[in-house]
């Protein structure tokens, strides 16, 4: 099916009478991005409140983001229901880049509870959406980049086959449950199983990596030798 030759109108009933909100119920918010951690094993307590903070703000970022475009302007989501964050990739020895995916879970405020939104065009004749938000299902979308829509490009390579609309809609609900249900309630949650996978990448036995080992064992009420601020019995000496 060409581009040229698509009927906008029957695609854009795809989402409401076919879709029913598989890609907003729940709406992920997707960021990557890159935290420096400095010292090795050092001062986890401090790093793990950095990266909770990190996440708190990359989700009040795509919550700004998300207004409609009427005079005056409404959210369209609150704070997210699930946080799951996870490590791409962490580099470096005594100081580490450690690149993170954080998948946001937010509720729209205009899916109604049959799962249709109540400001789409289709229904109310008008786009009110977000820019970011009406961009997805573009039919010149590619998969990778912004507005790819895999329903809506199932429905353009079968040529509206239901059959396999509905096959693609289940699949991403199968996905999105699947990213739901391993998700955090919490961005000090999920900052604390971020730090997890740190403190396994830095427990690989290369002398660089590892934080110090104190020359002699600490009294119980010393601070901990490996700089985490706190008593050595509550830390390695627990």
């Amino acid at each position: 099916m060409s581009v040229e030759s698509i009927d906008k109108k029957s695609l854009s009933s795809v989402c409401v009478t076919l879709c029913k909100g598989a890609c907003c119920d729940p709406w992920w918010g997707i960021i990557f991005y890159t935290l420096k951690k400095e010292r090795g094993l050092a001062g986890l307590d401090d790093f793990k409140k950095e990266i909770s903070g990190s996440i708190k703000e990359r989700a009040e970022r795509i919550k700004s983001q998300y207004r409609t475009n009427e005079d005056p302007p409404r959210r369209l989501f609150k704070d997210p229901e699930r946080y799951n964050v996870k490590v791409e990739d962490i580099r470096g020895g005594s100081t580490l880049l450690i690149r993170l995916r954080a998948m946001f879970a937010f509720r729209c405020a205009f899916l109604s509870d049959e799962k249709k939104c109540l400001i789409h065009p289709a229904i109310i004749g008008m786009d009110t959406r977000p820019g970011r938000c009406a961009m997805l299902g573009s039919v010149t979308a590619r998969p990778g980049s912004e507005g790819y829509c895999r329903i809506i490009d199932a429905a353009l390579r079968s040529s509206g086959d239901e059959a396999e609309i509905i096959r693609m809609v289940e699949l991403e609900r199968k996905a999105s449950a699947g990213h739901y249900g391993e998700g955090s309630l919490s961005a000090i949650d999920a900052a604390g199983r971020v730090l997890e996978e740190v403190r396994q990448y830095c427990s690989r036995p290369v002398p660089f990596m590892q934080t110090a080992r104190a020359e002699k064992t600490p009294a119980r009420n010393d601070p901990c030798y490996c700089g985490s601020g706190r008593k050595y019995k509550k830390c390695h000496g627990g």
